[in-house]
């Protein structure tokens, strides 16, 4: 028997088995070391993390447009680099997750078309093996993108986008 869900009943679904896991705990939502990223690292299951942050942005309005698993694909140029020196940091599981937001889209769209390259916009959720259950977020900062822009709307625009974003994956990620 096959179950269908529709986007709704998939989202609720979600976010009613993720309020019965327990939460994430934060461990710093900086990065003083470079302006243009926020980060975030948490402590918690990686693919709990994962799918909160995914179904949080989605329940703050943008679309998920894709998903790259990237440490699977890192991980086929073991044969090509080596087997010692494909992963020589060690990273664990690194997956970037690429979401946009329509409002947004038509906002910049009709402003400036410089700005169309803010979307999609990519959140990476990565981990190490030494600490599995670090879990840490990385996303460019939409403020960082504008700050130079000289259009008098760049900067509101960017801090708008932004704190929409950042709060989405703070709720998601349980910090």
């Amino acid at each position: 028997m096959a179950l269908h869900f529709s986007g709704h009943s998939l989202l609720r679904t979600t976010a009613i088995l993720l309020t019965l896991l327990p939460p994430a705990a934060p461990v710093h939502a900086a990065d003083d070391a470079n302006p243009a990223l926020w980060k975030a690292t948490v402590r918690g299951d990686y693919a709990r993390v994962l799918a909160g942050v995914k179904s949080s942005l989605e329940a703050a309005q943008f679309q998920i447009l894709g998903e790259d698993n990237l440490s699977r694909g890192l991980e086929n140029n073991m044969e090509t680099f080596g087997a010692d020196k494909w992963n020589s940091i060690g990273f664990g599981n690194v997956t970037a997750v690429h979401f946009c937001s329509l409002t947004f889209n038509q906002q910049v769209f009709n402003i400036n078309m410089d700005w169309s390259i803010l979307c999609p916009f990519k959140v990476v959720v990565l981990n190490m093996k030494a600490a599995p259950d670090r879990i840490t977020l990385i996303l460019t900062r939409p403020t960082w993108i504008l700050a130079r822009d000289p259009h008098p709307e760049a900067r509101r625009i960017g801090e708008t986008i932004e704190k929409r974003i950042v709060a989405a994956l703070r709720e998601g990620a349980g910090l």
